[in-house]
C-alpha cells in the first residue's frame, strides 16, 4: 500500500513540474534529388550548409589577445605606465641620486633624491624605477637595485645597478 502511496505521488509531482514549452516543429527542407543521392553528391542545400558551418578568424582591427591592456593604455595616453606604483616609479635608475645611508639598524635605509628634487626614503624591498626594480641591499655608501629587464627578443634578463654615494673632493691644505 505505502509503496503505490508513493508511486502516486512521484507521478504526480512529475506531472505537476512538467510547465515546460511544446517542442517547436523542424523548418522543412528541400528533398534532395535522389539521382544526387543514389550518386553520392550533396545536394545544394548540403553544401551551403557546408560553407555556412565553416568560420575563419580574420584579426584586421582586433586587439592582440597576447598583448598587455596596459602597454595598451600607455599608447593611447602618452602617459608613463609602470611596475612600480610608488612615486619613484615614475623615474628611471639614472635618474635617482643617492644622497644618504644609514647602517647599523636591523633593516638599514637610504635616501634617494629623484629628478624635481624631493628626497625618499628606501629600505630593502622597495620598488624603485620605472623597470619595478627592487632595493636588494642597502650597505655603507651603495644601494644595489635589482630589476628584470625585457630584451629585444622578448626575452626577460636579471639586472643588478648600484647607486652609490657621491664621492667628496679631498680637501687641499697645502694651499
Amino acid at each position: 500500500m505505502t509503496t503505490r502511496c508513493f508511486l502516486a505521488a512521484g507521478l504526480l509531482l512529475a506531472a505537476g513540474c512538467g510547465g515546460s514549452t511544446p517542442a517547436r516543429p523542424a523548418p522543412a527542407r528541400a528533398a534532395a534529388p535522389a539521382a544526387a543521392i543514389a550518386a553520392g553528391k550533396p545536394a545544394a542545400d548540403d553544401k551551403q550548409a557546408t560553407a555556412k558551418a565553416e568560420w575563419v578568424y580574420t584579426s584586421v582591427g582586433k586587439r592582440d589577445p597576447f598583448r598587455s591592456y596596459l602597454a595598451e593604455a600607455s599608447a593611447d595616453n602618452n602617459s608613463l605606465v609602470t611596475r612600480c606604483p610608488t612615486p619613484l616609479g615614475r623615474f628611471g635608475l639614472e635618474q635617482l641620486k643617492l644622497v644618504a645611508v644609514v647602517t647599523g639598524l636591523e633593516d638599514p635605509m637610504a635616501m634617494v633624491e629623484a629628478p624635481n628634487g624631493v628626497g625618499y626614503t628606501v629600505r630593502r624591498g622597495a620598488c624603485v624605477g620605472k623597470n619595478g626594480g627592487v632595493v636588494s641591499i642597502v650597505r655603507s655608501g651603495e644601494v644595489i637595485v635589482s630589476e628584470w629587464v625585457a630584451r629585444a627578443d622578448g626575452t626577460r634578463d636579471s639586472s643588478q645597478t648600484v647607486l652609490r654615494l657621491p664621492q667628496k673632493p679631498a680637501l687641499n691644505l697645502e694651499e
